[in-house]
């Protein structure tokens, strides 16, 4: 009709990009949302090498350099822990924020689908995750070569490699804390699992080794598959990366049926 698409519920890509775009500006005007994640996300990542730079500098017998393989790995771990942290705050902001001040009721008035009101809130998280991901990985890259030992620096391929393992695993923290949420309707309650998950109970699964190769379904085994053996030493449960990606990628799907069935049945 004018070259706009139409779905089959009256919503137009217009309007998608739209409502995406609101909810983006939904986050962003949390400014004390904004502020912790620039500091678990990039505040973590200075303060991790500064200090490290320090300790060399002041006894470098006793403290190796800040960067390097060495450095690169523990710069993963901290932006895996502070980072997903960050990340679940925000996706449940975007996930239960509307829920949660009382708002979803007058957005379903509107008469726009539910699913959409529910699919906006995954690529508007994903931005803003991805974002602060960006700059605490510019940070972490640039730290593990600059604070390098001579001739210790990761090459180009294994930190690309780190990039691609930080973007992926913060991104699925990110769709499960928007799914979740929107399941829920709590964001207190889906913060305290995600968090006791990522940082706990499937830690403690992935070291379990009497259950074998189930520990391969896990979210958190399969992040760690990404990173570079390099880098993150020997893999807790060894598996190829493609059934990592398939298991990280059945993670994703399932919270988004999840949240997008949740939003269609919740009582406006």
């Amino acid at each position: 009709m004018n070259g706009t698409y139409v779905s089959k519920n009256g919503t137009t890509m217009g309007t998608i990009a739209r409502m995406t775009a609101a909810d983006l500006l939904k986050l962003y005007r949390r400014r004390a949302l904004m502020a912790w994640s620039v500091a678990l996300f990039v505040g973590g990542q200075i303060a991790f090498y500064g200090l490290g730079a320090l300790q060399h500098a002041a006894d470098p017998a006793h403290h190796a350099p800040a960067g390097g393989p060495r450095g690169l790995a523990n710069a993963m771990m901290l932006v895996s822990y502070l980072g997903g942290v960050a990340a679940v705050m925000i996706g449940t902001a975007a996930g239960g924020g509307d829920t949660a001040a009382g708002v979803f009721r007058d957005l379903a008035s509107t008469g726009r689908s539910r699913i959409a009101l529910f699919a906006v809130r995954v690529p508007a998280a994903l931005v803003v995750t991805g974002l602060f991901a960006v700059l605490a990985f510019i940070v972490t890259a640039t730290g593990a070569v600059v604070f390098a030992g001579a001739g210790s620096a990761p090459s180009a391929a294994v930190l690309a490699q780190c990039g691609l393992a930080v973007a992926v695993t913060i991104g699925v923290t990110t769709v499960l804390a928007v799914g979740l949420s929107s399941v829920l309707s709590s964001r207190s309650i889906t913060i305290g699992l995600l968090l006791c998950w990522n940082l706990a109970l499937g830690r403690v699964l992935e070291h379990a080794t009497g259950l074998g190769s189930l520990r391969e379904v896990l979210s958190i085994a399969a992040g760690d598959r990404l990173v570079p053996v390099s880098v993150g030493g020997a893999y807790v449960v060894p598996m190829p990366v493609t059934t990592a990606a398939l298991v990280l990628l059945v993670w994703a799907a399932l919270a988004v049926v999840a949240g997008a069935w949740q939003t269609t049945r919740r009582d406006a």
